[in-house]
């Protein structure tokens, strides 16, 4: 069984290209799962919504997202983040503003993503964990 793991370990780095990986004697056979064990972890789908601080600003025609430290806004679906923002005062336009919120959400790749292309990233909101600091601009 052992002797057939390491034939398999060996097959598979060639098929990756990893051809300097030979096990030549059991004491080598521990290194080399470790190192196995590593490249699949470094393929793990991290794909999952994470946690993100930030500040929301919405207006009648555009939502971005600001990751706390960071300057570059991320386009969001307004429609999900309607917690986050006061509720409609009669205005012309509706409230506008930016609030400080936590989101669970997934992030993408960078891209080009709403208002043609302006934006490198799109945050899908999943769910609104925390608001704070209304801060209504109209």
């Amino acid at each position: 069984m052992l002797i057939s793991l390491v034939k398999l370990l060996e097959h598979a780095a060639m098929f990756f290209g990893l051809n300097c990986i030979r096990v030549r004697n059991m004491k080598a056979l521990p290194a080399s799962l470790v190192f196995v064990a590593l490249a699949v972890v470094g393929c793990a789908d991290r794909s999952g919504p994470r946690i993100y601080r930030g500040d929301y600003f919405y207006n009648f025609e555009s939502a971005t997202f600001t990751p706390e430290g960071g300057s570059e806004p991320w386009c969001v679906n307004a429609s999900k983040l309607k917690a986050a923002e006061p509720p409609p005062d009669g205005t012309p336009g509706g409230p506008w503003g930016t609030t400080q919120v936590v989101v669970r959400g997934v992030l993408s790749e960078k891209g080009s993503y709403c208002n043609l292309g302006a934006y490198k990233y799109f945050l899908d909101v999943t769910e609104v964990v925390e608001v704070h600091s209304e801060k209504q601009s109209n």
